[in-house]
């Protein structure tokens, strides 16, 4: 407890509850008491050696300061000795102390600059050895001098080291006055047992002595609190300061993070903007192209069927003027004016589904090297035709599997060797060739249609795969092709997996057309291959006689001409136009038909899946069902078999040789 604590007890004694004594005391306690240390010990340790850092060079300054002064006193002394008889005799001794104190604190000197003088109780220990070696000295000077000389030039010393001590050191408050009131005992233990001052001047000295260091320890306390408080401020300033920098860079990390995220959604801002305009470009050029595709068809498509009116008008007047000979060379042409159009409506159709998506391959596989021999051997008289030599060239005669598409692959064979046939230079009459290879790889197996035709110039290598382009046949003459196949071609590689077409040509001079298929396991085996429609060796119509076809058709043009066609053939047929129809016609039949033709779109919202269920429930055994449709995608919904479903515009042929493949396939299985 400090010394200049009052006790409870004392308090309520003295003081007696008055409001002013009250703040007497507490204006004495906070004046006279020493600061107390900082609860939290780390805190009053980092106080201390800030204490100490702070005021290391004045402490050493003051010290170098205090030194000057103390030997500054020697002169005095000297003169003091030379001017008074009385004083000369006790000089040396009195001067020897002086010598004494002053080498003393040249001592304290030489250590405050070596030794860590700014750790603070490293500096409180040289400052208060010195200060209490400074004030022994001095008190001896005090006890050896004689009287007055002793109270009048040596114990008002005591007032300047005190005065020093409490003004110039910067020393804690506590140790200031622990040292102050040693100092003080020991000249009042020195008084009474030497009795060197005269008892009133000793008393008017110690008077003053202790005013001297109540008043100092008074500025000091003051001092250390200043200096705990500023402490303290300086510190919260300081993590005021840490917490704004650490805000101000979480607030620039904040702003670069927003100006980052700005700029991304500005930059997918952009590029969405670039993206919708490349799908607006996008759609306005497949807009274009669909039109210019829309177009082209519309004016091949009437050419024929232009013809195709004008030679039933003409073959209508000569049945009316008897003419039959002309009346059936008329027909004829007409018919093939309706091949014709057939055609083009078909190729217009598979184009049509292969770029809408609707047709999904079936991979198996199969021997190309079979595939390109029939290919070679369908199309050996048109190539005849034409005076082209068309040859096939294998590397060895073992088969070549590949894993494709059993029925898209030929039509790719058959349109890149036709095209090759079509377009053979006339001007290399008699030397005109198509050589077909097949080379195998070991991962994949390429097909090469190579001819030594017209040519193509590199600047319309990319315009052959549009529909209707044919660079050679500006008069847009049908015998030399509708101008789809390259873009069937181009369209089937594209969709099958793992294929690839690849064109070299050059003008005047020939081309060659390469499709690269991915080679299939050689100890696969192949499903079983059906032939194309169009490669399908045409029966005769009386193979059909005899069967039992339902037809179920809503257009009535369409169904009187399968009727009419039918009966042709020899074929019984019973006709209905919707789904309802044909559930009545099923109660009365007592024949189970060997086939049932239907559209695929029906009236009342059916389709030819109500058909096949409808036959399902009715008999016993499965009858065979052939849909004829308009519609594209139409096997793509996965209930109907590829080889069941025929586009319309068909021609009779294609229609025979179905019918007779499914009813064969039922007698097969019956």
């Amino acid at each position: 407890m400090n010394i200049f604590r009052f006790q409870a007890a004392t308090e309520s004694k003295f003081l007696n509850g008055s409001p002013a004594l009250g703040a007497i005391r507490a204006w004495l306690v906070d004046m006279l008491c020493w600061p107390a240390r900082f609860e939290d010990p780390q805190v009053e340790q980092e106080f201390t050696e800030d204490y100490g850092r702070r005021f290391a060079d004045f402490r050493r300054a003051a010290l170098v300061l205090g030194t000057l002064i103390w030997a500054c006193f020697g002169w005095w002394e000297i003169s003091l000795a030379q001017g008074s008889p009385v004083f000369r005799p006790y000089f040396p001794e009195i001067f020897a102390w002086r010598c004494a104190g002053t080498l003393g604190a040249s001592v304290g000197i030489v250590l405050a600059f070596r030794l860590a003088f700014y750790r603070d109780n490293v500096a409180h220990w040289i400052l208060l050895s010195g200060l209490a070696f400074m004030c022994a000295c001095l008190l001896m000077q005090t006890i050896l001098a004689p009287r007055p000389f002793n109270f009048t030039h040596f114990f008002v010393g005591f007032y300047l080291i005190l005065f020093y001590q409490f003004g110039f050191l910067r020393l804690r408050a506590k140790a200031t006055l622990i040292l102050t009131t040693c100092v003080i005992a020991v000249i009042v233990l020195a008084q009474l047992f030497t009795h060197a001052v005269e008892p009133d001047n000793f008393a008017a000295g110690m008077f003053y002595l202790l005013n001297v260091a109540l008043l100092g320890h008074s500025v000091n306390v003051n001092a250390e609190r200043h200096v705990r408080e500023r402490y303290i401020a300086v510190q919260a300033l300081a993590h005021s300061n840490d917490a704004l920098q650490r805000a101000n860079v979480e607030l620039a990390q904040k702003h670069h993070d927003l100006e980052r995220s700005r700029r991304d959604q500005q930059t997918k801002s952009e590029a969405l903007i670039a993206l919708r305009e490349q799908q607006r470009e996008a759609a306005e050029r497949a807009s274009r192209a669909k039109s210019r595709f829309l177009a082209a068809a519309a004016h091949d498509l009437r050419q024929p069927m232009h013809a195709l009116n004008l030679f039933l008008a003409a073959a209508s007047d000569a049945q009316d003027a008897r003419d039959l000979e002309a009346s059936s060379k008329l027909i004829g042409e007409a018919r093939k004016a309706s091949v014709l159009t057939a055609r083009l409506f078909n190729a217009v159709l598979d184009l049509s589904k292969l770029e809408s998506g609707h047709v999904k391959p079936t991979y198996t596989s199969i021997d190309l090297n079979r595939a390109v021999e029939e290919a070679v051997e369908q199309l050996a008289p048109f190539a005849a035709s034409r005076g082209v030599a068309l040859r096939y060239r294998k590397a060895h005669h073992k088969p070549a599997w590949v894993r494709t598409d059993a029925d898209w692959t030929p039509r790719v064979l058959s349109n890149l060797i036709s095209n090759g046939i079509k377009y053979a230079d006339s001007s290399k009459a008699g030397r005109c060739a198509v050589i077909v290879g097949v080379v195998r790889m070991p991962n994949y197996v390429r097909l090469d249609v190579i001819d030594n035709g017209i040519g193509i110039a590199t600047e319309h290598w990319d315009a052959i795969f549009q529909p209707f382009v044919q660079i050679g046949n500006p008069e847009r003459d049908r015998e030399k092709g509708l101008g789809l196949g390259l873009s069937i071609v181009n369209a089937v590689v594209s969709l099958l997996e793992g294929h690839r077409l690849e064109l070299k040509s050059i003008e005047g001079r020939g081309s060659r057309f390469s499709v690269r298929m991915p080679s299939a396991e050689l100890f696969a085996v192949p499903d079983a291959e059906v032939p194309p429609a169009d490669a399908v060796a045409v029966p005769s119509p009386s193979s059909l006689r005899g069967l039992y076809v339902l037809l179920v058709e809503d257009d009535s043009l369409v169904r009187a001409s399968m009727e009419a066609l039918l009966a042709r053939w020899g074929v019984l047929a019973d006709a209905v136009r919707s789904v309802a129809e044909l559930n009545e016609l099923l109660q009365t039949i007592e024949r189970v038909p060997d086939l049932v033709i239907t559209d695929y779109r029906l009236p009342e919202l059916s389709t030819a899946h109500d058909v096949i269920r409808l036959l399902g429930a009715h008999f016993s055994r499965p009858v065979p069902c052939l849909v004829v449709t308009g519609e594209a995608g139409v096997t793509a919904e996965g209930a109907l078999p590829e080889r069941c479903v025929l586009s319309k515009p068909l021609s009779a042929d294609v229609l025979i040789a179905r019918m007779l493949e499914m009813t064969d396939a039922r007698a097969r299985v019956d």
